[in-house]
């Protein structure tokens, strides 16, 4: 304490007032200290509400995982029993190869996932939920390794890996004296009937439900921690009008050197303006300088909390949030507009053969090609996914952009797919409807791509 008041002093100079050390020090000791600690609860509070959001981030993240799994098992399983053979009457490889890929990935497969929520702290609710869908993906795969295993014994397939590593259900009897047309039927109802497509819609609406239940615990989390940090700073504010105010009325009939300033102090302070340093006693002027050392602590404060609810960690663009905060405060009428929407290819290709340090780097690859080309409008939505607005543009200038941006694709040697969406006048239209066409054409042009491959 006495460093900070020599450091005031030293700053803010002025005539002391031998008289009035001693009260004026204790209250400014008084005020610094409640401050500080007020200041350390508000930091702290932060901090869990930054925990609390990024673990609904993860647990929601290995929830939708189970869906994603659950869904390539079931799409190569189907295209495989529908089509054994290719077009020149081979063993059709290709969906059996992606599926046993996937089967052995431990991280997507429910037991795995419902084992990993037991140690975490969400609803029984969601737990309940996730449960049911970990339930409904098992009886799916043991139909699709069922399914395999009918269709195995009419089309044999080659001795080759992973091929091996699907485990097979022996048959029945009854199914081993049915002729092949009746195996293959009872192939396609096991993975295309209906009590299969049940549990598939299961699975969906089970983690949906998990998802929605582990958002609004956790906004509800958010509300309590950020009341609470409102609550510290109002605490803050009552503490450092109540010590000037208990100063004002101690020296109320002091020399004007005193009184003057503090009246001063009084109607800068509502208005959170900072306090003139070069009047009154010395002490004085100590009071306006620690206030000021405050309100430029709580400035700073406010503008880390904002910029780390705003901005993405890892390639430090505007993330979903502040995607959402621009398209409620942009203007509906006056300007043309386009939506870019970018998914990044072979991001899990690159996680499972270079390691996620790799995928990081594609990731910020993929983001400085977006931001560089496209301007300042620039977000990432989470994972391999970014969007990018251009204002005021023309359909040549936005083409030149996007030549751009394939000339830095192939500089940086990334592989981004995209689709974007053009109003001439956004009165015309909305954004939500640029947002559709601009994912329907990112869509197109993926599924495009995975065709040629």
């Amino acid at each position: 304490m006495k460093s900070v008041k020599n450091t005031l002093q030293r700053r803010v100079g002025g005539i002391s007032a031998n008289k009035l050390v001693m009260p004026i020090v204790l209250a400014l000791s008084v005020l610094h200290v409640m401050i500080v600690v007020v200041i350390i609860l508000i930091n702290t509070s932060s901090s869990q509400l930054s925990t609390l959001m990024q673990n609904a981030g993860n647990y929601t993240q290995e929830a939708t995982s189970l869906l994603a799994g659950s869904s390539l098992l079931s799409e190569t399983a189907s295209n495989y029993v529908l089509a054994p053979l290719t077009e020149i009457g081979e063993p059709n490889l290709t969906p059996l190869m992606g599926y046993a890929n996937e089967l052995k990935t431990d991280a997507h497969r429910g037991p795995n996932i419902v084992e990993n929520f037991k140690t975490y702290d969400v609803d029984p609710a969601a737990f309940a939920q996730l449960e049911e869908a970990s339930n409904c993906a098992q009886f799916m795969i043991t139909n699709q390794i069922h399914a395999l295993s009918l269709v195995r014994s009419v089309y044999p397939w080659p001795e080759i890996q992973p091929l091996p590593q699907i485990p097979m259900v022996e048959l029945t009897e009854e199914e081993l004296a049915m002729d092949d047309e009746a195996r293959m039927a009872a192939a396609r109802t096991l993975v295309l009937g209906t009590v299969y497509g049940l549990n598939k819609q299961g699975v969906s609406q089970n983690v949906n439900g998990c998802v929605a239940i582990i958002q609004q615990q956790s906004a509800q989390q958010s509300a309590v921690t950020g009341r609470r940090v409102a609550i510290y700073r109002s605490i803050m504010w009552t503490v450092t009008l109540s010590v000037i105010v208990i100063l004002i009325g101690t020296f109320a009939t002091l020399y004007t050197q005193i009184l003057i300033p503090l009246e001063g102090f009084v109607q800068l302070i509502p208005e959170n303006r900072f306090l003139n340093e070069t009047q009154g006693f010395g002490e004085v002027r100590m009071v306006a300088g620690a206030y000021n050392d405050v309100l430029k602590r709580r400035d700073a404060l406010d503008a880390i909390l904002r910029s780390a609810a705003e901005t993405d960690a890892l390639t430090n663009l505007p993330n979903r949030y502040r995607f959402e905060q621009y398209l409620l405060e942009a203007e509906e009428s006056g300007y043309s507009a386009a939506v870019l929407l970018f998914d990044v290819n072979y991001l899990k290709r690159t996680n499972d053969t270079l390691g996620h340090l790799a995928g990081d780097r594609l990731i910020r690859s993929a983001a400085n090609c977006i931001s560089s080309c496209f301007g300042e409008n620039c977000f990432r939505f989470g994972g391999d996914e970014f969007a990018a607005i251009v204002r005021d543009c023309s359909p040549e200038s936005l083409g030149q952009m996007m030549a751009r941006f394939e000339e830095a694709e192939r500089r940086e040697n990334i592989s981004v797919s995209m689709g974007y969406a053009y109003a001439e006048e956004i009165g015309t239209t909305n954004y939500k409807k640029l947002l559709d066409e601009a994912d329907k054409n990112m869509y197109a042009q993926k599924q495009l791509m995975h065709g040629r491959e």
